[in-house]
């Protein structure tokens, strides 16, 4: 079953990128998280947490200034899409959303 969490993720990341929270506060929110993410079966989470772990692990030892980061990371909350169905196992009944990640300023989106 795929969950919402690929979007909690991209909103607990603009509330860092917009300053409502700190590194330190999106990072103790984030690991665990991470730390089971493979058990969603959602692929965009999955990916999306890689690349989050991939540039926190770079920042960490000292590749990028802060600033550097939140540029980095910031790419990772831009636009993105996904696929509303109803159900029907026809692609007619299909839907896609297409979205900004910076609307977005809840994590704990109820999906």
């Amino acid at each position: 079953m795929t969950t919402g969490i690929d979007l909690v993720i991209r909103a607990s990341l603009v509330r860092y990128l917009s300053d409502d929270i700190s590194l330190a506060e999106f990072e103790g929110w984030f690991v665990p998280v991470a730390w089971g993410i493979e058990r969603t079966g959602n692929r965009d989470a999955i990916e999306l947490a890689g690349e989050i772990e991939l540039r926190l692990a770079e920042f960490s030892n000292g590749h990028w200034s802060e600033p550097e980061l939140r540029s980095k990371l910031a790419s990772l909350s831009g636009v993105y899409e996904t696929e509303l169905s109803d159900g029907v196992p026809d692609p007619s009944h299909a839907y896609w959303l297409r979205s900004s990640a910076l609307d977005l300023r809840e994590p704990s989106l109820q999906l």
